[in-house]
């Protein structure tokens, strides 16, 4: 949580800075007029003809810098910030992977351990109560997460724990 504090720290330091930034060029290029009158102006009108090029550029780069880091920390509370499945200690990474899983997930995942680690998806739809189409989207969520690899196997698929996730779950 330190890092997100500092981070919006940062970002309000920017803004304010931008926010400064444009006020302080308002008053120099104009002092007779009213700053705001003069960005509204700018914004409406462009630039004046005697506007330096360098000014202009270097607020346009503090500009994508503040959006940059307005991305970044929409991305960093959007997206918290996971482990390494891989690295790391075995029986602590398991157990955050089961922590993230959905009780459907869970399911498979366990029928998938009862089994040695590899099963038929068509065996692992009864044995979990999950529709044909629940369990396809379920395993293929674990798929792309690197805890199930899936082969097919003619008309259904053969899907097994990957090694990390299938040694992990032994340790534990």
């Amino acid at each position: 949580m330190d890092k997100l504090k500092i981070l919006l720290i940062l970002l309000f330091a920017a803004t304010v800075g931008l926010a400064v930034s444009i006020l302080i060029l308002a008053l120099i290029l104009t002092p007779a007029e009213s700053p705001v009158g003069v960005i509204l102006g700018i914004f409406a009108r462009g630039p004046p003809a005697d506007f330096p090029f360098f000014v202009l550029l270097s607020s346009l780069l503090f500009l994508s810098t503040v959006l940059a880091s307005m991305v970044g920390v929409i991305y960093f509370l959007v997206l918290p910030e996971m482990k390494s499945y891989v690295s790391g200690n075995g029986k602590e990474t398991i157990s955050v992977v089961l922590r993230t899983l959905k009780p459907e997930e869970r399911k498979v995942v366990n029928v998938l351990n009862s089994h040695g680690g590899t099963y038929l998806q068509k065996f692992i739809t009864k044995e979990a109560g999950l529709s044909r189409l629940r369990t396809h989207r379920v395993v293929a969520a674990l798929a792309e997460r690197g805890i199930v690899h899936v082969e097919k196997r003619g008309n259904t698929n053969e899907v097994s724990l990957e090694k990390w996730f299938h040694e992990g779950m032994h340790q534990q």
